[in-house]
């Protein structure tokens, strides 16, 4: 299979350098260079869709990282690598938050053609090794009703997507869930009941025919517009597509109503980690006890409970070291109050990572799924990202 390497330099003599240099157009390697800047990555990527992007990047600057921010979200799973002179850590830092894969040191060199191609070849590797195992299932639970559990679920799917993830968002509200017009303004043909309804022919391209496709690697399995027939989605019918779903996906995100029945039961059964999604208020902190107190019940140890705070106030009334107590459990996350960047997000339907890419929450959801997903890094004795994340 052809490797297609993009090089975007800054300017045409260093492109035709590589032209001629390199080991384009040789083997199973197609070159493409480009005069540009990151101005120019988001049309590259849409376009032309590589396997990989060397970035010639001679300068640091903010607004060109922005714009790379920017592009990597819009087209996640091409990786794309900065050649840079600047190896300060705050720039290794900031590239890293901006969703850059790798930075080489400049300058760009004909031998680096060889290095892209590794860096393709480990990567494929890696992502082959990931989905042979099963994936990780997440859940949200709220302990009150508008805690923002959906909000969370399907903004953190969207941003392990971003990272090249393949990810499957369940909504398992099946009165009225409406995760999917979080991130999408899709329709979508199937729902979780139509699903159960053939449960007995249930396999990879049923499975794939019934979720609604976000983008390539995001897809929503979406609860029934009205709750009709929802007893066909047993615990049984759950289980199977779960583990069918867990087979298929890198993460599988489980938006789950706190009015729990049998069917959710015996999803958060399989859930690696739930997340108990709570607001500072003194009902929400009690309805938090009363919860942890059913699922400790059900056998979920503190490995598998994690007690995240969204629309934290910096001077609310409630301190999360009085959660902390009254609950017996340390919190996991904390999310700030954004609300213009929220609202806005919600009554859109857009990502608020794609909408405000530099927004406080933005950010606390890229950092989570990174800390949950790594960006896998290829080693080479030239770059400098290896030796960052190790101290990061």
């Amino acid at each position: 299979m052809t490797t297609r390497v993009t090089f975007i330099c800054s300017n045409k003599a260093l492109a035709g350098e590589l032209l001629s240099t390199s080991a384009a157009g040789k083997g199973d390697v197609t070159l493409t260079a480009h005069v540009g800047s990151a101005r120019t990555l988001l049309s590259v990527l849409q376009k032309e869709q590589p396997d990989v992007v060397m970035l010639d990047f001679p300068v640091s600057d903010e607004l060109a990282l922005q714009q790379i921010e920017s592009a990597v979200l819009m087209s996640p799973g091409i990786p794309v690598v900065l050649v840079s002179p600047d190896a300060s850590l705050e720039f290794l830092k900031r590239a890293m938050r901006a969703g850059v894969c790798d930075i080489l040191p400049s300058p760009i060199l004909g031998a680096m053609v060889q290095l892209a191609v590794g860096y393709v070849v480990e990567r494929k590797s890696i992502t082959s090794r990931f989905t042979e195992r099963e994936g990780n299932t997440l859940a949200f639970v709220p302990v009150k009703g508008g805690a923002g559990a959906t909000f969370l679920a399907t903004n953190l799917a969207f941003s392990l997507a971003a990272i090249g993830r393949r990810v499957l968002v369940l909504d398992l509200n099946l009165y009225f869930g409406n995760a999917s017009v979080y991130i999408s303004d899709k329709p979508a043909a199937m729902s979780l009941v139509d699903l159960a309804k053939q449960i007995e022919r249930l396999d990879i391209d049923l499975l794939d025919s019934s979720v609604l496709k976000v983008r390539d690697n995001l897809h929503i399995l979406v609860a029934p517009p009205l709750p009709y027939e929802i007893e066909v989605v047993t615990p049984d019918a759950l289980g199977a597509i779960l583990a069918l779903a867990r087979r298929q996906y890198d993460f599988v995100i489980l938006d789950v109503s706190r009015n729990l029945s049998p069917a959710s039961i015996a999803a958060l059964d399989q859930a690696d980690q739930i997340y108990v999604t709570v607001q500072l208020s003194l009902p929400a902190v009690q309805d938090a006890k009363r919860l942890l107190t059913v699922f400790e019940g059900l056998g979920y140890g503190a490995d598998k409970l994690k007690l995240v705070v969204n629309r934290l106030e910096k001077n609310g009334a409630i301190r999360i070291d009085q959660l902390e107590r009254a609950t017996q459990m340390k919190v996991h996350n904390t999310l700030v109050d954004s609300h213009e960047a929220v609202a806005a997000s919600v009554n859109q339907g857009v990502p608020v990572v794609r909408l405000f890419p530099k927004d406080a929450v933005s950010r606390a959801l890229q950092e989570w799924a990174l800390a949950l997903s790594p960006v896998s890094v290829k080693a080479a004795s030239k770059s400098w990202f290896k030796g960052l994340t190790s101290q990061s």
